[in-house]
């Protein structure tokens, strides 16, 4: 996984360590989604995943491929980041599907039974009150589904401008610090710009990078709103967790010489902050009902 050459028995010990560490992370992220889909499929209910968290994530996925693609990168790192692609979208589908197509035809019988769980008290006891909160009922019930269908459009239509805002401030600061020409190779006296191409794939490469980091806090933020973690499936935050510490675990295992470090600081961060931001939901669910 990681193109160290071993010097000596120990070296080459840290690099078969890494490497299954390494293998750990990836198993852990390629199952990490299964357990919430299922969940939600049992439930015929998306409202527990924050859109915004999905939304990023998907979106941080194709930051990732765009610039793997465009930097050239070994073809497994496009391959395993189009299979994240395909998890993340489906988990994404889902939701958006759950949110607003099952609930717009979903079956009437749980409605009729509330309803007639209320009517029957009106009509034994002619009590008008509750006869009159009966027929309400559906009205009620058809403006909170509405009101619940306009907040997903709303959500899943800002978190798509705040990830075409996001690229472009990132791609015009790495073209703004890319513009600074540099020494051309081999001729002092001239210099040369930074390739668009590898402005664009640096500025794909940042935009991952923060997109990743920042993704799990608009879901705390609506499990702290809701008092509730209903709806989620702890497994998909215990994965993560355990799929970003053996990541960065992989790479630390290997050296901590501040040279061999220094190229894999945004992967580092990439994926040791957010595991803080996962305790936090962790221990949401340990406060909250789940």
């Amino acid at each position: 996984m990681l193109s160290v050459h071993a010097a000596d028995p120990e070296q080459g010990l840290n690099l078969a360590l890494s490497a299954a560490v390494g293998y750990v992370s990836l198993m852990c992220w390629m199952v990490v989604m299964f357990p919430q889909i299922y969940m939600n499929y049992q439930r015929k209910s998306g409202e527990g995943v924050s859109l915004v968290m999905m939304v990023a994530w998907v979106c941080g996925d194709i930051f990732n491929i765009t610039g793997a693609l465009m930097q050239g990168l070994v073809s497994s790192t496009v391959l395993i980041g189009s299979y994240y692609l395909f998890v993340d979208s489906t988990l994404l589908y889902q939701i958006v599907y759950y949110r607003l197509v099952y609930q717009a035809h979903r079956p009437k019988d749980s409605c009729e039974n509330e309803q007639s769980r209320l009517t029957a008290p009106a009509e034994n006891s002619n009590d008008d009150g509750l006869a009159h909160a009966a027929d309400r009922a559906p009205e009620r019930d058809s403006q909170e589904q509405s009101g619940s269908q306009l907040q997903t459009v709303l959500s899943l239509l800002l978190s798509l401008s705040a990830m075409a805002i996001l690229v472009v401030l990132v791609v015009a600061l790495v073209a703004g610090t890319g513009s600074v020409e540099v020494p051309a190779p081999g001729d002092g006296a001239k210099s040369s710009p930074l390739p668009l191409s590898q402005v664009i794939a640096q500025a794909m490469g940042t935009a991952s990078a923060i997109v990743y980091i920042m993704s799990y806090v608009p879901q705390a933020v609506q499990n702290y709103q809701r008092k509730s973690c209903e709806g989620l499936s702890i497994w998909l935050f215990l994965l993560s967790l355990l799929g970003n510490t053996t990541y960065a675990l992989a790479i630390l295992v290997v050296s901590l010489d501040s040279h061999y470090l220094a190229p894999y600081v945004p992967w580092l961060m990439g994926a040791l902050v957010p595991c803080v931001i996962q305790m936090f939901i962790l221990y949401q669910f340990h406060t909250y009902p789940h």
